[in-house]
């Protein structure tokens, strides 16, 4: 349920003026202030969704490691990591980035949330971690723009109307029925809008630092789909598979881009700490035309369009 709802430890409203979504000057007050939020689907207070398990990994990140969790600190370990891999993202994005109205669906902390608030833009923030929406809140206070959030699934979207654009970044991965999310974010879009995503790249996944073991197997030679018990569940793609699912929700792909060899992909240790955005845009557009790195990007960017 949306911010207008939010309550602190005490069950005190944290009451905001107005109607929704609200002016983000107006959470600076709230920095500081454990939140609690009605939740949009019990199935995440049950422990219910399917391949549900990386919201138990974030769990566990917020409880052993908050300084990882919370990368938009610039005290965390990973700031300037995390900041590189949305800058290079983006990049990518960046002909499409104008929409007033926008849709974040696993929003988490707001790594692109806040970029579109200080665009002045209007943003809907969904995600199933409780602790996540919390800190967004935080980082999202004081911005230009006006936020609403809500604790929830990709199966339980708020109805907040139509939007000109939909961001989806390294969410679908996780989403057993991603089809059915897909014509569902299909339909919250207005015509001639654009949906902003990003999914695992079934080889360069696989190549990654952070592929659990025992998972490679899967992720090259089965369907894509790594089912670790007490791990993690994930969908990996290829390119011709990711295009056609999206057409098949009825959008255009404008952009299918091969992206993250460097950071956060298999070639991440050998980056410089201190790398560029334009040194990173320079590598990974030899990984793409080399021929071996280039099967081994770990995301495919895309953009899609909803034609009238």
């Amino acid at each position: 349920m949306s911010l207008a709802f939010a309550k602190d430890p005490s069950g005190a409203p944290l009451a905001l003026p107005g109607e929704s979504p609200f002016p983000a000057h107006l959470l600076v007050d709230w920095v500081g202030v454990p939140m609690d939020l009605h939740c949009g689907d019990q199935r995440l207070v049950k422990g219910e969704i399917p391949g549900q398990r990386y919201l138990n990994g974030a769990a566990e990140g917020w409880r052993d490691h908050p300084e990882w969790m919370d990368f938009l600190d610039p005290d965390s370990p990973i700031y300037g990591l995390k900041r590189l891999e949305a800058d290079l993202t983006l990049h990518h994005w960046r002909p499409w980035l104008g929409g007033r109205r926008v849709l974040d669906l696993g929003c988490g902390i707001g790594r692109f949330l806040v970029r579109f608030l200080d665009r002045g833009a209007h943003v809907f923030g969904v995600d199933g971690d409780l602790l996540s929406l919390q800190q967004c809140a935080w980082h999202a206070a004081g911005r230009r723009g006006c936020l609403d959030l809500f604790w929830s699934s990709a199966q339980r979207l708020p109805d907040v109307g139509l939007v000109d654009l939909v961001i989806a970044s390294e969410v679908l991965c996780y989403l057993p029925d991603w089809q059915e999310v897909l014509t569902d974010l299909t339909k919250r879009l207005k015509p001639g809008g654009h949906l902003l995503v990003s999914m695992e790249a079934r080889w360069g996944w696989a190549a990654s630092e952070d592929a659990p073991e025992g998972s490679i197997e899967e992720a090259l030679m089965g369907t894509g789909i790594v089912d670790v018990p007490g791990d993690r569940w994930v969908r990996t793609v290829e390119k011709d598979e990711f295009t056609s699912t999206l057409e098949h929700a009825g959008l255009e792909v404008l952009l299918m881009e091969p992206t993250h060899y460097l950071s956060d992909g298999p070639l991440e240790r050998v980056m410089p700490q201190n790398a560029s955005l334009s040194q990173v845009l320079d590598w990974e557009e030899r990984c793409r035309e080399h021929p071996v790195w280039c099967h081994l990007n770990r995301l495919w960017t895309g953009v899609a369009r909803k034609n009238p």
